[in-house]
């Protein structure tokens, strides 16, 4: 535990590369340290494990506007542990009052593991933060989303949160201070973890950066109804996700969950066809710029946080959409004498082994019930406290 007295009036924030470039949740965990600095006066600084990859660009290091970067390098791809390592040497040397880390795969694996290390609190997944005094104020959803409980840490520094990704605004001008690097050496200790094998897990990362998200829920009734929103996907140039509930009826792949206990998306714009909008689902999807939603339920709870709201059922919605595709192919500037027309994919076939899924349509509050259930089970028996003060 640092001691409070001698920790500065300075935010840390804990920096993610994919292909050698900063990556788009550390560049919104950038702007959240920048709005506590405007709160409180406080400096802001990064670290930024850079393992195998080379130094970032220039244009994007300036636009984060950080004073000063701590880089480590080190051989090959670092794993949590070394990352965690890292952070808490430059912890030790900042000695800051709060320290930020995505809510990523990487940062829950990493956050945790340095405030074991400090003895200090530890709040996940925030949607906001505010400073009152020196105290940071980390509001999270608890009981399953249903309500926020607001967190502080009295006693313990640095005051650590991991926060989720939040979308950039569309005229957002980056600042062009070009912050300090200052790199540090890092030895490795004699035992670590050894990776033995990585397993892809699909395109996950292409659908927490999409601009434009299709979401299938349970009202698409089954997998054919899944396949249509997969045809719709690709028409729009989208990536296709699910609900929990979709994704425990194996309707879609793990990877493609949005939700409290799956990804959280932020696109410009949601497509969500099918979708209750329980508040386990909204809180991954929290960050979407405009909802349109397509529901047979008038009294889903979708309809009335959507921009645009459609009460119809889901298979008239398919040949409207084959029209205006059609229509947009054949008087488009390659129109071809021969083009065929744009048609859904069949329906596919059930596994031979095992009955057919069933493809009953269920209403709003069915589904729910039936996401917070799934919700409550994956989540155990875990019991989170309301309370406006935690340590």
């Amino acid at each position: 535990m640092l001691d409070e007295k001698k920790s500065r009036d300075l935010v840390l924030i804990l920096l993610e590369l994919e292909q050698g470039e900063v990556t788009p949740g550390s560049r919104s965990l950038a702007r959240t340290a920048r709005e506590l600095s405007r709160q409180g006066g406080l400096e802001v600084r990064g670290v930024l494990p850079l393992g195998a990859w080379a130094l970032p660009s220039l244009e994007s290091l300036a636009g984060l506007d950080l004073s000063k970067i701590y880089a480590f390098a080190s051989s090959g791809r670092p794993t949590s542990g070394q990352t965690a390592r890292q952070l808490i040497a430059a912890v030790e040397l900042a000695r800051p009052s709060v320290v930020l880390v995505g809510a990523t795969e990487l940062g829950r694996e990493v956050a945790p593991l340095a405030a074991a290390h400090f003895q200090t609190g530890l709040t996940a997944d925030c949607t906001g933060l505010r400073l009152e005094g020196d105290l940071l104020v980390q509001t999270r959803p608890a009981f399953s989303g249903e309500m926020l409980a607001e967190i502080v840490t009295p006693l313990a520094r640095p005051q650590m949160a991991t926060v989720r990704a939040a979308p950039e605004p569309p005229e957002t001008r980056r600042q062009e201070r070009l912050p300090r690097v200052e790199f540090l050496r890092y030895r490795e200790p004699e035992r670590d973890l050894t990776v033995l094998r990585r397993t892809p897990l699909g395109d996950a990362g292409d659908l927490v950066r999409a601009p434009v998200v299709v979401a299938a829920g349970l009202g698409l009734g089954g997998p054919a109804g899944v396949a249509s929103a997969a045809w719709l996907a690709e028409k729009l140039g989208a990536a296709l996700g699910g609900t929990r509930a979709v994704v425990d009826r194996g309707w879609l792949p793990a990877d493609k969950q949005i939700g409290l206990s799956g990804l959280s998306v932020s696109p410009r714009l949601l497509v969500a066809l099918g979708v209750s909008g329980s508040v386990q689902f909204m809180a991954g999807a929290a960050g979407a710029g405009t909802i349109v939603a397509v529901n047979s339920d008038p009294r889903a709870p979708i309809l009335a946080l959507a921009q645009f709201g459609l009460v119809m059922e889901l298979e008239n919605l398919w040949p409207e959409f084959e029209d205006i595709f059609n229509t947009l192919e054949l008087n488009g500037p390659r129109r071809q004498a021969n083009k065929s027309r744009a048609s859904r994919p069949a329906a596919p076939r059930a596994p031979e082994t095992g009955p057919a899924p069933q493809e009953t349509p269920r209403d709003a509050r069915t589904e729910a019930r039936e996401e917070k259930r799934a919700e409550d089970a994956g989540r155990g028996d875990r019991k989170e406290r309301k309370t406006g003060k935690t340590r």
